[in-house]
Protein backbone atom coordinates (compact mmCIF):
# COMPACT_ATOMS: atom_id res chain seq x y z
CA UNK A 1 0.00 0.00 0.00
CA UNK A 2 1.27 3.48 -0.88
CA UNK A 3 2.29 5.88 1.86
CA UNK A 4 3.41 9.11 0.16
CA UNK A 5 1.18 12.18 -0.13
CA UNK A 6 2.38 14.44 -2.95
CA UNK A 7 1.42 18.08 -3.53
CA UNK A 8 1.89 19.71 -6.96
CA UNK A 9 1.53 23.49 -6.71
CA UNK A 10 3.39 24.80 -9.80
CA UNK A 11 2.69 24.45 -13.55
CA UNK A 12 3.84 21.03 -14.76
CA UNK A 13 3.03 17.94 -16.80
CA UNK A 14 2.32 14.61 -15.14
CA UNK A 15 2.37 11.30 -16.95
CA UNK A 16 3.01 7.61 -16.37
CA UNK A 17 6.04 5.68 -17.64
CA UNK A 18 7.27 2.25 -16.54
CA UNK A 19 5.04 2.17 -13.46
CA UNK A 20 6.38 5.55 -12.38
CA UNK A 21 4.69 8.92 -12.00
CA UNK A 22 6.78 11.35 -14.02
CA UNK A 23 6.84 15.05 -13.10
CA UNK A 24 7.97 17.39 -15.88
CA UNK A 25 8.40 21.04 -14.96
CA UNK A 26 7.20 23.56 -17.54
CA UNK A 27 9.89 25.99 -16.41
CA UNK A 28 12.87 23.67 -16.98
CA UNK A 29 13.72 20.28 -18.43
CA UNK A 30 14.05 18.45 -15.13
CA UNK A 31 12.03 15.23 -14.77
CA UNK A 32 11.32 13.59 -11.43
CA UNK A 33 9.98 10.05 -11.15
CA UNK A 34 8.15 8.44 -8.23
CA UNK A 35 7.20 4.74 -8.06
CA UNK A 36 3.42 4.40 -8.23
CA UNK A 37 3.43 1.73 -5.54
CA UNK A 38 4.77 4.32 -3.06
CA UNK A 39 1.97 6.85 -3.66
CA UNK A 40 -1.18 7.07 -1.57
CA UNK A 41 -2.46 10.56 -2.39
CA UNK A 42 -1.89 13.19 -5.09
CA UNK A 43 -3.01 16.81 -4.67
CA UNK A 44 -3.18 19.06 -7.76
CA UNK A 45 -3.22 22.69 -6.67
CA UNK A 46 -2.31 24.62 -9.80
CA UNK A 47 -4.70 25.27 -12.70
CA UNK A 48 -1.85 24.77 -15.21
CA UNK A 49 -1.11 21.13 -14.45
CA UNK A 50 -1.54 18.81 -17.44
CA UNK A 51 -2.55 15.18 -16.89
CA UNK A 52 -3.79 12.36 -19.10
CA UNK A 53 -6.72 10.01 -18.82
CA UNK A 54 -4.18 7.19 -18.59
CA UNK A 55 -2.88 8.77 -15.38
CA UNK A 56 -6.41 8.80 -13.97
CA UNK A 57 -6.88 5.17 -14.95
CA UNK A 58 -3.58 4.24 -13.33
CA UNK A 59 -4.55 5.98 -10.08
CA UNK A 60 -7.53 3.65 -9.97
CA UNK A 61 -5.37 0.61 -10.62
CA UNK A 62 -2.94 1.53 -7.83
CA UNK A 63 -5.63 2.67 -5.40
CA UNK A 64 -4.33 6.26 -5.37
CA UNK A 65 -6.58 9.11 -4.24
CA UNK A 66 -6.33 12.22 -6.42
CA UNK A 67 -7.50 15.68 -5.31
CA UNK A 68 -7.96 18.75 -7.48
CA UNK A 69 -8.17 22.17 -5.81
CA UNK A 70 -10.30 25.21 -6.58
CA UNK A 71 -9.14 28.83 -7.05
CA UNK A 72 -8.92 29.23 -3.27
CA UNK A 73 -6.58 26.20 -3.18
CA UNK A 74 -9.10 24.10 -1.28
CA UNK A 75 -9.65 20.48 -2.41
CA UNK A 76 -12.98 20.42 -4.26
CA UNK A 77 -12.73 17.30 -6.44
CA UNK A 78 -11.68 13.83 -5.37
CA UNK A 79 -11.03 10.81 -7.57
CA UNK A 80 -11.21 7.47 -5.81
CA UNK A 81 -11.00 3.92 -7.21
CA UNK A 82 -14.41 2.43 -7.97
CA UNK A 83 -15.66 -0.67 -6.16
CA UNK A 84 -12.77 -3.12 -5.84
CA UNK A 85 -14.10 -5.44 -3.14
CA UNK A 86 -14.46 -9.10 -4.09
CA UNK A 87 -17.79 -9.35 -2.24
CA UNK A 88 -19.13 -5.97 -3.29
CA UNK A 89 -22.74 -7.12 -3.75
CA UNK A 90 -22.90 -8.80 -0.34
CA UNK A 91 -21.43 -5.76 1.44
CA UNK A 92 -23.79 -3.40 -0.38
CA UNK A 93 -26.78 -5.61 0.48
CA UNK A 94 -25.81 -5.58 4.18
CA UNK A 95 -25.44 -1.81 4.10
CA UNK A 96 -28.79 -1.25 2.42
CA UNK A 97 -30.53 -3.49 4.96
CA UNK A 98 -28.86 -2.17 8.10
CA UNK A 99 -31.43 -1.88 10.91
CA UNK A 100 -32.38 1.41 12.55
CA UNK A 101 -31.34 0.23 16.04
CA UNK A 102 -27.86 -0.62 14.72
CA UNK A 103 -27.61 2.74 12.96
CA UNK A 104 -28.40 4.50 16.25
CA UNK A 105 -25.88 2.45 18.23
CA UNK A 106 -23.19 3.04 15.64
CA UNK A 107 -23.84 6.79 15.68
CA UNK A 108 -23.74 6.78 19.48
CA UNK A 109 -20.35 5.08 19.40
CA UNK A 110 -18.99 7.49 16.79
CA UNK A 111 -20.10 10.56 18.75
CA UNK A 112 -18.76 9.22 22.04
CA UNK A 113 -15.36 8.66 20.43
CA UNK A 114 -15.46 12.10 18.83
CA UNK A 115 -16.15 13.69 22.22
CA UNK A 116 -13.38 11.68 23.86
CA UNK A 117 -10.96 12.80 21.14
CA UNK A 118 -12.09 16.43 21.46
CA UNK A 119 -11.58 16.20 25.20
CA UNK A 120 -8.09 14.85 24.64
CA UNK A 121 -7.28 17.81 22.38
CA UNK A 122 -8.18 20.18 25.22
CA UNK A 123 -6.19 18.10 27.71
CA UNK A 124 -3.12 18.14 25.47
CA UNK A 125 -3.29 21.89 24.86
CA UNK A 126 -4.74 23.28 28.08
CA UNK A 127 -4.92 20.42 30.60
CA UNK A 128 -8.70 20.94 30.48
CA UNK A 129 -11.02 17.98 31.12
CA UNK A 130 -14.34 19.88 30.84
CA UNK A 131 -15.70 17.65 28.06
CA UNK A 132 -15.31 14.41 30.03
CA UNK A 133 -18.63 15.17 31.71
CA UNK A 134 -20.52 14.74 28.42
CA UNK A 135 -19.08 11.39 27.34
CA UNK A 136 -21.61 9.22 29.18
CA UNK A 137 -24.49 11.56 28.34
CA UNK A 138 -24.64 10.40 24.72
CA UNK A 139 -27.70 8.22 24.14
CA UNK A 140 -28.38 5.80 21.31
CA UNK A 141 -28.70 7.89 18.15
CA UNK A 142 -27.62 10.94 20.19
CA UNK A 143 -31.29 11.87 20.49
CA UNK A 144 -30.53 14.73 22.90
CA UNK A 145 -27.94 16.17 20.51
CA UNK A 146 -25.04 16.14 22.95
CA UNK A 147 -22.70 16.49 19.96
CA UNK A 148 -23.94 20.03 19.26
CA UNK A 149 -23.69 21.06 22.91
CA UNK A 150 -20.13 19.78 23.13
CA UNK A 151 -19.19 21.36 19.81
CA UNK A 152 -20.20 24.84 20.94
CA UNK A 153 -18.18 24.53 24.13
CA UNK A 154 -15.23 22.86 22.40
CA UNK A 155 -14.70 25.58 19.80
CA UNK A 156 -15.02 28.34 22.39
CA UNK A 157 -12.22 26.73 24.39
CA UNK A 158 -10.01 25.78 21.44
CA UNK A 159 -9.87 29.14 19.64
CA UNK A 160 -10.58 32.66 20.91
CA UNK A 161 -13.50 34.51 19.24
CA UNK A 162 -13.93 31.69 16.74
CA UNK A 163 -16.83 31.06 14.36
CA UNK A 164 -16.63 27.73 12.56
CA UNK A 165 -17.74 28.81 9.08
CA UNK A 166 -16.30 32.32 8.94
CA UNK A 167 -13.77 33.12 6.20
CA UNK A 168 -10.66 32.89 8.37
CA UNK A 169 -7.35 31.11 8.04
CA UNK A 170 -8.35 28.88 10.95
CA UNK A 171 -11.33 27.58 8.98
CA UNK A 172 -9.37 27.34 5.73
CA UNK A 173 -6.81 25.15 7.48
CA UNK A 174 -9.47 23.01 9.17
CA UNK A 175 -11.35 22.51 5.90
CA UNK A 176 -8.15 21.58 4.09
CA UNK A 177 -7.26 18.94 6.67
CA UNK A 178 -10.79 17.57 6.82
CA UNK A 179 -10.89 17.31 3.02
CA UNK A 180 -7.74 15.18 2.96
CA UNK A 181 -9.16 12.73 5.49
CA UNK A 182 -12.57 12.78 3.78
CA UNK A 183 -10.98 11.78 0.47
CA UNK A 184 -8.92 9.05 2.12
CA UNK A 185 -12.03 7.61 3.77
CA UNK A 186 -13.83 7.78 0.42
CA UNK A 187 -11.10 5.64 -1.11
CA UNK A 188 -11.34 2.99 1.59
CA UNK A 189 -15.13 2.88 1.68
CA UNK A 190 -15.07 2.15 -2.05
CA UNK A 191 -12.34 -0.49 -1.74
CA UNK A 192 -14.29 -2.09 1.15
CA UNK A 193 -17.37 -2.48 -1.04
CA UNK A 194 -19.42 0.15 0.82
CA UNK A 195 -21.82 2.63 -0.80
CA UNK A 196 -20.58 6.13 0.20
CA UNK A 197 -23.99 7.84 -0.13
CA UNK A 198 -25.70 5.62 2.46
CA UNK A 199 -24.90 6.93 5.94
CA UNK A 200 -25.99 5.78 9.38
CA UNK A 201 -26.84 9.32 10.54
CA UNK A 202 -26.19 11.73 7.67
CA UNK A 203 -28.86 11.27 5.01
CA UNK A 204 -28.73 14.35 2.80
CA UNK A 205 -30.15 13.41 -0.62
CA UNK A 206 -27.75 15.87 -2.26
CA UNK A 207 -24.65 14.41 -0.58
CA UNK A 208 -22.94 11.48 -2.27
CA UNK A 209 -20.70 10.96 0.76
CA UNK A 210 -23.08 10.65 3.71
CA UNK A 211 -21.23 7.61 5.09
CA UNK A 212 -17.94 9.52 4.89
CA UNK A 213 -19.49 12.37 6.91
CA UNK A 214 -20.38 9.78 9.58
CA UNK A 215 -17.02 8.06 9.71
CA UNK A 216 -14.92 11.23 9.66
CA UNK A 217 -16.30 12.51 12.98
CA UNK A 218 -13.80 10.76 15.25
CA UNK A 219 -10.93 11.88 12.98
CA UNK A 220 -11.74 15.60 13.05
CA UNK A 221 -10.05 16.31 16.41
CA UNK A 222 -6.71 15.13 14.99
CA UNK A 223 -6.96 17.89 12.39
CA UNK A 224 -8.09 20.37 15.06
CA UNK A 225 -4.99 19.65 17.15
CA UNK A 226 -2.68 20.00 14.16
CA UNK A 227 -4.24 23.32 13.13
CA UNK A 228 -4.12 24.69 16.69
CA UNK A 229 -0.34 24.19 16.75
CA UNK A 230 0.31 25.99 13.45
CA UNK A 231 2.61 28.97 13.96
CA UNK A 232 1.23 30.91 10.98
CA UNK A 233 -2.46 31.21 11.94
CA UNK A 234 -2.19 35.01 12.15
CA UNK A 235 -1.12 35.24 8.50
CA UNK A 236 -3.87 35.94 5.93
CA UNK A 237 -3.67 32.80 3.77
CA UNK A 238 -2.49 29.22 3.81
CA UNK A 239 1.14 28.97 2.70
CA UNK A 240 2.78 26.11 0.82
CA UNK A 241 4.37 25.06 4.11
CA UNK A 242 0.96 25.11 5.83
CA UNK A 243 -0.48 22.78 3.22
CA UNK A 244 2.48 20.42 3.46
CA UNK A 245 1.90 20.28 7.22
CA UNK A 246 -1.80 19.59 6.77
CA UNK A 247 -1.17 16.90 4.15
CA UNK A 248 1.02 15.18 6.70
CA UNK A 249 -2.09 14.54 8.82
CA UNK A 250 -2.27 11.13 7.13
CA UNK A 251 1.07 10.22 8.72
CA UNK A 252 0.06 11.40 12.19
CA UNK A 253 0.10 8.57 14.72
CA UNK A 254 -2.99 7.41 16.59
CA UNK A 255 -3.97 4.51 18.83
CA UNK A 256 -6.15 1.88 17.25
CA UNK A 257 -7.13 -1.35 19.02
CA UNK A 258 -4.05 -1.10 21.23
CA UNK A 259 -1.70 -0.47 18.31
CA UNK A 260 0.05 2.71 17.21
CA UNK A 261 -0.66 3.32 13.51
CA UNK A 262 -1.00 6.23 11.08
CA UNK A 263 -4.24 8.09 10.45
CA UNK A 264 -4.18 6.74 6.89
CA UNK A 265 -4.05 3.15 8.13
CA UNK A 266 -6.78 3.95 10.67
CA UNK A 267 -9.04 5.18 7.86
CA UNK A 268 -8.71 1.82 6.14
CA UNK A 269 -9.31 -0.18 9.31
CA UNK A 270 -12.35 1.87 10.33
CA UNK A 271 -13.96 1.02 6.99
CA UNK A 272 -13.06 -2.65 7.37
CA UNK A 273 -14.52 -2.89 10.89
CA UNK A 274 -17.63 -1.01 9.75
CA UNK A 275 -18.18 -3.70 7.12
CA UNK A 276 -17.88 -6.43 9.76
CA UNK A 277 -20.12 -4.49 12.12
CA UNK A 278 -23.04 -4.30 9.70
CA UNK A 279 -22.47 -7.88 8.56
CA UNK A 280 -22.72 -9.21 12.12
CA UNK A 281 -25.22 -6.59 13.35
CA UNK A 282 -22.89 -5.62 16.20
CA UNK A 283 -21.81 -2.03 16.87
CA UNK A 284 -19.05 -3.25 19.21
CA UNK A 285 -17.06 -4.48 16.20
CA UNK A 286 -16.56 -0.95 14.86
CA UNK A 287 -13.20 0.40 16.05
CA UNK A 288 -12.33 4.10 15.93
CA UNK A 289 -9.06 6.07 16.30
CA UNK A 290 -7.93 7.47 19.64
CA UNK A 291 -5.16 9.77 20.76
CA UNK A 292 -2.03 8.10 22.10
CA UNK A 293 -1.72 8.04 25.88
CA UNK A 294 -3.51 11.14 27.12
CA UNK A 295 -3.86 11.38 30.91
Amino acid sequence: MGYKTILFSTPCKLHIKNCQLVYSSIQDEEDITIPLEDISTIVLENMQIEISNYLLYTCGEYNITLFSCDKKHQPNVVLTPFYQHSRNTKVAFNQINITEPLKKRLWQKIIKQKIQNQSNVLKILFDNNTLDYYYDKVKSGDTTNIEAQVSKLYWSLLFKDFKRHAETKHNAALDYGYAIIRGTLAKYTASSGLIPCLGVHHCNELNSFNLIEDLIESFRPFVDLLVSTMETLNEPELTKQDKALLLNILNMQCRYKGEQITIQNACERVCQTFVKSIEQNDNNILELPQFIEVK
